[in-house]
């Protein structure tokens, strides 16, 4: 799965950052960090839907990257 974010969007509120921090962080401007842009294991998986459910302004983006078109 890929995780973006929509930073024209994103007003750094830091609900993903908590919910998972092994994903998203913040820099030292409390600007938003993907720290980990793709994620495999069902864990991480679990935070990125978390935290796009959470965003207050939907910036998050998950891709099935296993998806075929």
């Amino acid at each position: 799965m890929r995780v973006e974010v929509d930073m024209k969007k994103c007003i750094c509120a830091g609900m993903c950052v908590s919910l998972a921090p092994t994903l998203f962080d913040l820099d030292g401007n409390s600007r938003l960090m993907v720290i980990k842009s793709e994620c495999s294991s069902p864990g991480d998986i679990k935070e990125a839907q978390d935290a796009k459910a959470c965003c207050p302004v939907e910036a998050i983006r998950l891709t099935d990257l296993c998806r075929t078109e």
